[in-house]
């Protein structure tokens, strides 16, 4: 008589007469990766060992440092990837004194920022104030005392178009003659006359050929 054959799992004799039992691969090599990859994002994204420690302010000269950290309003410990740099920007330019601003990261800790402040050409009076203009005709501070080795920009009140080309005709000027300036008055574009502090009058004319003329 034939011996009985012991029956596999599925009731296949095996080769060794014992049941035989698949077995199972975990994959913990991918476990593993998914977790670092989810601790890389937390530690990037998240958390602050990677976020700000440090704004540096660059291209001051009448702001001070404070100022513009104060406009440009970044949290401490938020994470370098997720800073708006645009939105701190426009705070930043938000500040009178600031023409233009840049923001970039630099990591693994830092906020650079750089801002490019408005140079005053000339005044406009305002009551018994002054209003510092620069060279794109922008009214942008106000000071109580009269600013020294700038001209007056003597033209009508509102008169948007004479302001920018005085400010225009202010700009072409090297700065050892703008500061011999006692004004600058116009009553429209095309007729611009410089008055010296030694009371010498100069006939521009208009703003065309700034360059030359200067």
């Amino acid at each position: 008589t034939k011996r009985p054959q012991a029956a596999g799992l599925r009731g296949e004799p095996s080769a060794k007469g014992v049941p035989f039992l698949r077995k199972r691969s975990f994959p913990v090599s991918a476990v593993a990766g998914a977790v670092l990859c989810v601790v890389a994002i937390w530690l990037v994204a998240f958390s602050s060992v990677l976020g700000v420690q440090t704004v540096s302010v660059r291209g001051t000269h009448t702001l001070s440092v404070s100022q513009v950290r104060d406009a440009a309003h970044v949290g401490h410990g938020t994470p370098l990837i997720r800073l708006d740099t645009s939105a701190v920007a426009r705070r930043v330019r938000q500040l009178p004194d600031v023409a233009s601003a840049s923001v970039r990261v630099s990591y693994p800790n830092t906020v650079v920022i750089t801002v490019v402040e408005r140079i005053a050409l000339g005044y406009l009076p305002r009551g018994s104030a002054y209003v510092l203009v620069d060279r794109t005709g922008d009214q942008f501070r106000t000071v109580s005392v009269r600013p020294k080795g700038l001209p007056l920009f003597d033209i009508p009140a509102g008169a948007t178009a004479t302001g920018r080309a005085v400010a225009d005709v202010a700009a072409a000027l090297p700065a050892s003659i703008r500061q011999r300036l006692a004004s600058i008055q116009a009553f429209d574009p095309t007729s611009i006359t410089l008055q010296l502090s030694d009371s010498r009058v100069i006939r521009w004319g208009s703003d065309d050929r700034n360059a030359d003329k200067a």
